[in-house]
């Protein structure tokens, strides 16, 4: 039987209460976005055929661990090691991804990276790129290529940035997100209405640095009181399960605290499994917003959806996948979600879809992966497992009204939580996450070894960046504010 290693915080198939989905790591059982559910979900269903075992990672291989006993065990016990990615091409991410190259480096079985994406302003010149990034990203892209056909990244402005770094397009495969071919090729968006009315079930995603998005959502969920917000982050999922607010709140029109009308009200809605997300999409008549796995979730349940995209990533994306967009920046911050639903064009959305499922299976195959769509590979068995797994659905907030609401209001005092520490401790409610070995093991020496790897990655990175901006200002020195 062929064992894969895969990069995901759990199976799809694991039930765990929300509380355990917080608990399981400080940065929740999807690795601080729940939009990784969706694509990790959708790469383990893919190679689940019946001679495979599929593991999850737990993501300890780019964690400040000490990885060398992960990186023997990856090696004696797994085939290959399959890494479903996001737009982990970004300046937040490098000091997880040098840790990531470190340990491709050290593997010796095939390793498949699945979907990775750049992100950066939009119309970044690859020119200004920082030296830092231009070095830990061609590290880990060269390291996978080392034991790969080939790397698949979500778009041609990645592929564009990866070939300015020296790697051409025989070992560069523009594949999109895996996200979006868990089923195969998906059919059409089909408008639910002719015209979205008052009382029309809206799913509006945000993602809160972005400028102007507390308007829009303040316009929307005002305009239409049947709309909900669908946030992505584990700080968020916090807010929800616990109350717990951020320690300062810039903005108190952003729906992240507890005195907030939306939580108030219980209009926000937190997934922490894909297929219980997507269920609840399929009930919506519109999706919208800034975050492009929100609106991934509204296509796989073949609701009409649009991205209001604000960077290289939800640009790129979308125009692969033929997913309605429009750009951000050229609307009014506050634009009304009939106008986005009147303006989009949902007939280019299916003309798409087999042309970029036949690239994705390619891939797939280029990389000798082997996968359900093949002849004799189906595995129905992980599809029946899938549909009888009893997930607890969206999490409401603590003001909730309804019968739903103070049944899970009930299970989080069950839980009595006293902090992430305690929670780690309980062992009615244990959850040891797949691969990683148990906490506790690291030795005072190798804290001291690993922090100071930290230090010196983030020493320099900011040393690039000052030489860069030393450079500008050089060139022109107008540009430097003068403070009088």
């Amino acid at each position: 039987m062929t064992r894969i290693l895969i990069r995901a915080g759990k199976s799809p198939l694991t039930v765990l209460s929300h509380e355990q989905s917080l608990a399981s790591s400080r940065l929740g059982i999807f690795g601080s976005n729940s939009g990784n559910m969706l694509f990790y979900s959708a790469v383990f269903r893919v190679l689940s055929v019946p001679d495979a075992e599929v593991v999850a990672n737990s993501y300890v291989h780019e964690r400040p661990v000490h990885l060398g006993r992960y990186i023997q065990r990856t090696n004696e016990e797994f085939d290959r090691f399959v890494l479903p990615m996001a737009n982990s091409y970004r300046d937040t991410f490098l000091p997880h991804l040098e840790r990531l190259a470190k340990v491709i480096e050290k593997l010796t079985i095939p390793v498949t990276v699945v979907g990775i994406g750049a992100q950066l302003p939009y119309g970044t010149d690859f020119d200004t790129l920082p030296d830092e990034y231009k070095r830990i990203v061609t590290r880990f892209t060269k390291a996978v290529l080392d034991r790969s056909a080939s790397i698949g990244v979500r778009g041609e402005y990645t592929a564009r940035m990866l070939k300015y770094l020296g790697f051409g397009d025989e070992h560069v495969r523009v594949i999109g997100c895996p996200s979006m071919f868990g089923n195969g090729p998906l059919g059409p968006l089909v408008r639910k209405v002719d015209r979205l009315t008052w009382d029309s079930p809206l799913a509006i995603s945000y993602t809160p640095k972005v400028k102007g998005v507390d308007r829009l959502i303040e316009a929307n969920t005002t305009r239409y009181p049947n709309s909900v917000i669908v946030p992505q982050q584990h700080h968020r999922l916090a807010l929800m399960l616990w109350g717990e607010n951020p320690a300062k709140v810039g903005n108190p029109r952003m729906p992240v605290h507890t005195d907030h009308p939306l939580y108030e009200n219980d209009r926000m809605r937190f997934f922490v499994d894909a297929s219980t997300w997507v269920d609840f999409m399929a009930e919506q008549h519109f999706a919208f917003g800034t975050r492009i796995h929100g609106n991934v979730a509204g296509v796989l349940a073949g609701t009409p959806s649009v991205v209001l995209a604000h960077d290289s990533r939800t640009v790129e994306l979308a125009e692969y996948h033929g997913i309605p967009y429009r750009l951000y920046a050229d609307l009014p911050p506050d634009v009304d979600a009939q106008r986005l639903y009147e303006e989009a064009d949902f007939d280019g959305f299916l003309p798409r879809q087999a042309e970029t499922f036949a690239t994705y299976v390619k891939f797939l195959e280029h990389n000798n992966l082997e996968h359900v769509f093949q002849p004799g590979k189906a595995n129905p068995a992980y599809d029946a497992a899938l549909a009888a797994a009893k997930f607890p659905g969206p999490v409401h907030t603590l003001m909730a009204s309804d019968v739903v609401g103070r049944r899970q209001v009930m299970s989080r005092l069950r839980w009595l939580r006293q902090g992430h520490d305690g929670d780690l401790e309980r062992p009615a409610y244990a959850f040891e996450p797949p691969f990683r070995e148990p906490r506790g093991k690291e030795s005072l020496e190798e804290r001291v070894t690993r922090l100071e790897q930290e230090l010196k990655v983030q020493q320099n990175f900011l040393a690039s960046w000052r030489g860069r901006v030393g450079r500008v200002l050089r060139i022109n020195p107008s540009s430097a504010g003068v403070r009088r």
